[in-house]
């Protein structure tokens, strides 16, 4: 976990502690990756707003070495830009400060654990366009499915407003201008990959 604030790692700490995870906390973006690189975590949370940097930097710097890992990016800031921007370079999640205990389990949970489903979810192509996350390939396929952000949200463990930084990124990154432009390209994009 990156924060540099000691009360918000001492709480994220104890809370997600009694649940039986082990949390190390840094509050040093440098050493923060270093520390990935060293070890193999389930899963990081990562705090937006730092002093030195921000942690959509960090995250852009992971995932720029191959941490693979599910990140969790949190804020105090509630903003749908900087959400999008989270989700646009790779991360799992982003939670809003301050967060509930169990909800903050619960992502966690989510995150280091296979996302339940009766089929796993297509994989779509985009020739030229970049690949999708397992998230987004997720969000994408429930569109498909016809069902609402708050359906969604819920089949997921999403915010509603992460389920819509979803969908936006999604149409920028494949070009859709709206809704069903995004749906009949899902829809092409599995048809050519099988």
């Amino acid at each position: 976990m990156l924060d540099d604030e000691p009360a918000v790692c001492q709480t994220v700490s104890l809370v997600l502690g009694r649940e039986g995870f082990d949390v190390i906390s840094c509050s040093e973006p440098a050493s923060f990756v270093g520390l990935c690189r060293e070890t193999s975590p389930a899963c990081l949370l990562v705090d937006v707003v730092l002093p030195e940097t921000s942690g959509l930097e960090v995250l852009k710097e992971l995932r720029k070495q191959s941490c693979e890992c599910p990140i969790i990016m949190m804020s105090g800031r509630s903003d749908i830009g900087t959400a999008v921007q989270a989700i646009k370079e790779g991360a799992f999640d982003f939670v809003t400060k301050p967060f509930r205990g169990g909800d903050l389990v619960t992502c966690v949970r989510t995150a280091i654990s296979p996302v339940k489903r009766n089929a796993s979810p297509p994989i779509f192509h985009f020739p030229g366009r970049p690949p999708l996350t397992l998230r987004e390939r997720d969000v994408l396929h429930e569109l498909i499915g016809g069902r609402s952000t708050k359906e969604i949200s819920r089949r997921l463990n999403l915010s509603p407003r992460t389920v819509e930084s979803y969908r936006v990124n999604l149409m920028r990154k494949v070009s859709a201008k709206n809704l069903a432009a995004l749906v009949r390209l899902g829809i092409a994009a599995v048809r050519r990959r099988t």
